[in-house]
């Protein structure tokens, strides 16, 4: 049985847009792609007219945190009983994949609730984007740790580190993630400071490796960057103090960089007095530190050739599971790409990120069959990828998703937010 799309523009994920284009599935990969007159249509196919639609590959979120839904503070997430915790994220899964995100990298959990819903997800249990899922952050001995309860694996010196690594493997995680700085999350925490040093991390790289895995570095600080590169990080997280040296050394080495500007965008630029007041002081007022210089040194890592990729941070005060292209809307309205540049940021460049560029990606032969069908061109306005009422058809592995987005979440009254 095969899926046919067809009478839409196609936006492959690779910098082309196709008018009057034909789409074909063959169970969950795409068998052909390309202009009406070009792609013959099986005779067992399922027809769908999507004349006036825009056809593009599902979206990728590179650094989100599934169970998280938002609190305005990040510690109230812990005081939340695991197993609840985890059917949450379940629905977080849910609305994620329905608002057009359709692989997600999941970049810490406690407990390693992570792996329990990519597997529910990967077992047809529950419906929810493919998942990346990294386990447990693996960090030094350090303070605010505590404020995550289950979030980190505290590890020092070589040793250590390697064995934190292996248990994270063993435990099921598809990426292993460092502290390579300090957090704006943690009390106490210094985000310009460095924290474990080359060894450690590169003991934690050579055991993925090992098992064919990349590593993700969180790093704020220029140093801690620079360590992480040393120690051959595949993606650097967030990157807001790098200097010019961090980022030729970034671009020389071929290391992503995951912007997660939305972490700023939703703590910062609140107008709800209520809403700010709830978050704690500690955090804000080293969000609002870090958010201008964030933007800056992004300009100045896209000048210096360093690949930028979409990552929010979802989970994050505010930063709610469903909002994700909000990063996209950054990128155009700061002036860092345009919509097509933004596009592939989220699609071809970011599988190729996160290794996954034989699979996802891009709306070509061979690929999974995940795309998402939008009632206006987001060439034309990057903002239609913000809304629900746009999303008119998300598909992943070949199989229409439906079901109404949870929105209820989505506001300060809600029983998911601080109160």
């Amino acid at each position: 049985m095969h899926t046919v799309l067809e009478k839409m523009t196609l936006i492959d994920g690779l910098g082309q847009c196709l008018p009057d284009a034909v789409l074909v599935f063959e169970h969950n990969q795409i068998a052909a792609a390309g202009p009406k007159g070009q792609v013959n249509i099986p005779e067992d196919a399922v027809r769908h007219d999507l004349s006036g639609k825009f056809v593009m590959p599902g979206l990728i979120d590179a650094h989100i945190h599934l169970d998280m839904h938002g609190m305005a503070d990040t510690c109230h997430e812990s005081l939340v009983e695991d197993k609840l915790r985890t059917l949450r994220a379940a629905r977080e899964m849910a609305n994620t994949l329905r608002s057009g995100i359709t692989t997600v990298r999941n970049a810490g959990s406690a407990n390693y609730i992570d792996i329990a819903v990519k597997r529910a997800v990967e077992e047809g249990l529950i419906p929810g984007p493919r998942i990346l899922a990294s386990g447990k952050i693996i960090c030094m001995l350090s303070a605010g740790s505590e404020y995550f309860k289950g979030l980190y694996r505290e590890a020092d010196g070589v040793d250590e580190n390697r064995r934190a690594a292996r248990e994270q493997i063993k435990e099921g995680a598809d990426v292993l993630k460092v502290m390579a700085t300090g957090a704006i999350m943690n009390p106490g925490g210094i985000p310009g400071a460095a924290q474990l040093d080359v060894d450690e991390i590169r003991a934690v790289v050579n055991e993925g490796q090992k098992a064919g895995k990349h590593t993700a570095a969180h790093a704020h600080g220029a140093q801690g960057i620079k360590n992480a590169v040393r120690a051959g990080v595949r993606t650097i997280e967030h990157g807001t103090l790098a200097d010019a040296e961090a980022l030729k050394m970034m671009a020389d080495s071929g290391v992503y960089l995951i912007s997660t500007l939305s972490s700023n965008y939703w703590m910062c630029n609140n107008d709800s007095e209520e809403i700010c007041q709830q978050i704690p002081r500690f955090m804000s007022d080293k969000a609002n530190d870090v958010a201008r210089i964030r933007l800056e040194n992004l300009h100045r890592a896209i000048a210096a050739g360093v690949s930028v990729i979409m990552g929010t941070d979802a989970g994050t005060p505010y930063n709610f599971h469903g909002k994700n292209a909000m990063e996209l809307i950054q990128y155009v309205k700061n002036g860092l790409m345009n919509p097509m540049e933004a596009i592939i940021a989220a699609t071809s460049r970011a599988a190729k990120a996160l290794g996954l560029e034989n699979r996802a990606g891009s709306l070509t032969p061979g690929k999974l069959a995940d795309c998402i069908v939008v009632n206006q061109n987001p060439i034309d306005d990057i903002e239609v990828l913000g809304s629900l009422d746009q999303i008119y058809l998300v598909f992943k592995d070949g199989k229409p998703v439906s079901g109404k987005v949870d929105t209820s979440q989505w506001s300060p009254d809600s029983p998911l937010g601080p109160g």
